[in-house]
């Protein structure tokens, strides 16, 4: 039934050509969910968000775009999605202005590999009691132990199949970041190995285990690996396992070749001040 499910989805990617259809301005969020509705055949949406922070747009129109939906009852509550620290709080600064609904939940990049929002996205959802929602847990399959020095990348993986996955990674052109994260997953391995799990549930508890999160995202292809991350649901990780990860990514830390979050358009070469 409709209500033992909690339904989620995202605006801001491009839908089609037109130029319109993209971003979270006021008319395309508006838009975008009805058509979400129709596509879903659902009246309503239970977390709507948005996928990324929209340099384009005022933070208060998209605010009061997004809040509208809740005041027409196709949607119950808001959330973000790769949002700095500093601009979770100025969505909820805007929401407060506007007496508008406020994002309740921010869905961040988090794993042992990408630890960057520790230092602030964390504590400030924290700060704000809202939900977190941590997308890529397995660093994209880098922290099930698939990729390793002795047999490479293969070519049927998102990184090795030409996709757009590998494209931005761009792992084959840089050797040295390749090497470093064959190491630490090596490290870790032996870590998982000592705790008496697999790498995969050593990755889920580790994201688990900080008090900021609510729910780990999880994306399985196959059988197994849903078996592995349920499996992975009844794993606390002692303070000794924590400890050594630690040792090797230290907190706040990125493994090389991962970035934090969506770039900030500012820094694009067209847009500084000297190329």
């Amino acid at each position: 039934r409709r209500d033992d499910v909690v339904l989620a989805t995202k605006v801001f990617n491009p839908i089609g050509e037109g130029i319109n259809r993209r971003g979270s301005s006021r008319r395309w969020v508006i838009q975008a969910c009805e058509e979400s509705l129709r596509r879903l055949n659902t009246d309503y949406i239970d977390l709507y968000q948005v996928h990324r922070l929209d340099w384009d747009t005022d933070i208060e129109e998209i605010m009061e775009g997004m809040s509208s939906l809740v005041q027409q009852g196709k949607v119950r509550y808001l959330g973000s999605s790769t949002y700095p620290a500093e601009w979770i709080v100025e969505a909820q600064w805007a929401a407060r202005r506007r007496n508008a609904a406020r994002f309740i939940c921010e869905q961040p990049q988090y794993s042992i590999f990408a630890r960057g929002i520790e230092t602030d996205v964390l504590p400030t959802a924290s700060r704000h009691n809202m939900g977190v929602i941590p997308w890529s847990p397995l660093a994209g399959g880098w922290l099930t132990g698939k990729y390793r020095r002795e047999v490479g990348i293969p070519k049927d993986s998102r990184f090795g199949n030409g996709g757009s996955f590998a494209r931005m990674s761009r792992l084959d052109e840089q050797p040295e970041v390749l090497d470093a994260r064959y190491e630490l997953v090596d490290q870790l391995d032996a870590v998982a190995a000592n705790a008496g799990i697999t790498l995969t549930q050593l990755a889920y508890g580790f994201v688990d285990a900080h008090p900021a999160v609510t729910a780990t995202i999880i994306g399985p292809r196959t059988r197994a690996q849903l078996d592995d991350a349920l499996a992975a649901s009844s794993v606390k990780l002692d303070s000794s396992t924590l400890d050594a990860i630690d040792a090797i990514c230290p907190v706040g830390s990125m493994a090389p070749g991962i970035s934090n979050s969506a770039p900030n358009p500012a820094f694009k070469r067209g847009n500084r001040r000297r190329s």
